[in-house]
């Protein structure tokens, strides 16, 4: 199944990272289920120049491009206006 790097950058208001921090919880227990279903493999906070996150990279395994934009659309970093930015590329885990 196609595997897609998930690149997000976030709003960069002065409540941006309280947004991220009200909501972190409910994301972070979302991957652990994507996790256990195969769709999530890996992913973190960007973090900026003062170490403060700043955005999110995942990689996650998803039958489409499409399938891709709906599952990121589902994030509650979407729903509580963290991640303003988003990149969705095509990518393959080397098998090393």
């Amino acid at each position: 199944m196609p595997q897609y790097l998930v690149l997000t950058t976030d709003h960069c208001d002065d409540e941006a990272l309280n947004r991220r921090l009200a909501v972190r919880k409910k994301h972070l227990q979302r991957m652990k289920v994507e996790k256990a279903a195969g769709r999530f493999i890996i992913g973190g906070a960007k973090l900026n120049a003062a170490g403060q996150m700043c955005g999110s990279m995942l990689l996650v395994i998803l039958p489409s491009e499409e399938a891709a934009k709906e599952w990121v659309s589902l994030d509650p970093y979407i729903t509580g206006k963290v991640w303003e930015h988003i990149e969705i590329l095509p990518f393959k885990v080397a098998d090393v």
